[in-house]
């Protein structure tokens, strides 16, 4: 039997809109008109969060597995027991897609797969959607072999003898790449003395960006040079709080250059990851009067388990919350509550549960949202500190000289008097970053004598520094200036006198060729979709 692959798309599309429309009807006042209940059930294979039944996975050579949950959904409940068979070795539909997209696939090796329960799924009469079966995907066997680098698809396809499935199979696309080495051996520095945090614009750039920030430090005593890679957190904009008014629901909704960014999340993001950089999403207020600061219990839940499915679906470092823009002035207008001082810190602890140990959960410390985190009775009992993993100062405005936001010495010279905080609850000082700057900042605005002052004062406790929406070189204003760089910075926090720091420029702009009239255009990895 052929399987048309533009079914995949087209048919799972109106198969979510049927179901959608052509649920069961709670109104116990009303029924549905006659043509709706009497129309066969339509059957159909689902992959969770692919609504195209497009499942994408990426490996590095040799490392790690994955895995995506399939099941069966009906528009009205089985009336009979129903046993879907899985078949993987459809050579037909690989050559097919491999037509489709342009791209050479091969069929994923039985080796390198498994179903959790079986080749197969049922349905239980009376159900709509059936229990899930978790397809694991790995790059390397139990007994050590490994999946070669390159294009695999695995076309999982569904067969039943009772019933027509409208929808039969859903796709795995899988790709291997070879392990990442930096071009010119610069390894990613990771001593907690030099700890650096960029936020990476994508409407203006690819996330590759990230693996040429080289730091190059000349160190007069030697007379030699170094360079070590920069940038140990990635926080990718923008995100934000989406709402929906028809049923009150909150998720975190990605930009659309965001999530072009995540769905092409092999080529754009696993690069900078297997650089050692870890990739996490900055989810910010969705400006509706709606937020962290705001959220029902309900909210809570359902939040929590949208920003779950973005970080399992896309294999994401972990999520940076960055309550600004929210609108809470216009809350009581459009039907929302008043701020409050605990639904920030319970959506702190119930995204720490979600996502695990393994990932990063972090937090920006602005303005009224966290001012209230020191006081755990203000925040209900809830230490915010012990469910963070870093929390960093979001005062970087690039018309003002850089400010040293200390919460453990705030009041003492030249610790920022603009911004005074106080200490987030159960948090180690080494772990929240004062400094945070502008990419690019003038002359007049650095005043980086005050960072070396505050360095000398003994009052520096955290290796952490943080640059907003790190760029490649462009042809402006800036270019040229020994401060539009955050080597200034870096190297005050450093406080040696024998070492100078400067960002390596040479990555940063495409190699020139005379032979090219457009040889000197900047702007390396600037968004090209």
């Amino acid at each position: 039997m052929k399987h048309k692959i533009h079914n995949i798309v087209i048919l799972g599309t109106l198969l979510l809109a049927s179901c959608t429309d052509l649920g069961v009807n709670e109104d116990t006042g009303s029924m549905p008109d006659s043509d709706e209940f009497n129309a066969e059930s339509v059957l159909a294979l689902r992959a969770e969060q692919s609504p195209d039944n497009v499942v994408s996975m990426a490996f590095t050579y040799g490392e790690g597995q994955q895995t995506s949950k399939i099941y069966l959904q009906a528009t009205r409940p089985a009336e009979n027991n129903i046993i879907v068979d899985f078949s993987c070795t459809d050579n037909d539909i690989v050559k097919q897609y491999s037509e489709q997209t342009g791209i050479e696939y091969k069929l994923l090796p039985a080796a390198y797969y498994s179903f959790g329960n079986g080749n197969y799924i049922n349905m239980q009469r009376g159900a709509v959607q059936s229990e899930v079966n978790t397809l694991t995907v790995s790059a390397r066997t139990s007994i050590g072999d490994i999946l070669e680098p390159g294009r695999y698809l695995l076309p999982v396809v569904g067969t039943s003898l009772t019933q027509e499935l409208s929808d039969s199979t859903v796709l795995v696309d899988v790709t291997v790449r070879e392990s990442y080495t930096d071009p010119d051996g610069y390894e990613l520095y990771t001593g907690e003395d030099m700890f650096t945090v960029f936020y990476l614009n994508t409407t203006e750039y690819d996330p590759r960006l990230a693996n040429d920030m080289i730091l190059e430090i000349y160190d007069s005593k030697s007379n030699s040079y170094s360079h070590s890679g920069i940038g140990n957190i990635v926080n990718l904009r923008t995100a934000s709080v989406g709402y929906d008014s028809s049923t009150g629901k909150v998720s975190v909704t990605p930009s659309a250059d965001l999530r072009y960014v995540l769905e092409h999340y092999a080529e754009r993001i696993q690069p900078v990851q297997d650089s050692g950089r870890k990739v996490c999403i900055c989810i910010e207020g969705g400006g509706q009067g709606i937020g962290f600061c705001n959220f029902t219990d309900a909210q809570i839940d359902d939040f929590v388990a949208s920003v779950k499915r973005l970080v399992d679906t896309y294999p994401l470092d972990g999520i940076n919350l960055w309550d600004r823009n929210s609108g809470y002035d216009k809350a009581e207008e459009n039907g929302f509550p008043t701020m409050n001082t605990t639904s920030y810190p319970k959506l702190i602890t119930a995204l720490r549960e979600a996502l695990g140990p393994d990932k990063l959960l972090t937090v920006v410390d602005y303005e009224e949202p966290t001012e209230y985190f020191h006081d755990i009775q203000a925040t209900g009992g809830v230490e915010v500190g012990q469910y963070i993993d870093y929390a960093w100062s979001g005062y970087c405005n690039g018309s003002e000289p850089v400010q040293i936001v200390d919460p453990w010495h705030q009041g003492m010279s030249p610790v920022s008097d603009l911004h005074p905080r106080k200490p987030i609850a159960g948090l180690d000082a080494k772990y929240y970053g004062c400094i945070h700057a502008t990419w690019y900042t003038g002359e007049d605005t650095a005043q980086s004598e005050k960072i070396s002052d505050w360095v000398q004062n003994g009052y520096r406790q955290s290796g952490i520094s943080v640059f907003y929406d790190i760029r490649s070189i462009r042809q402006d204003k800036f270019e040229g200036s020994i401060w539009a760089w955050p080597s200034y910075i870096l190297e005050r926090l450093a406080n040696n006198n024998t070492l100078s720091f400067s960002v390596f420029a040479g990555r940063l702009r495409p190699d020139y060729d005379p032979s090219n009239p457009n040889y000197n255009q900047y702007d390396k990895w600037v968004k090209d979709w």
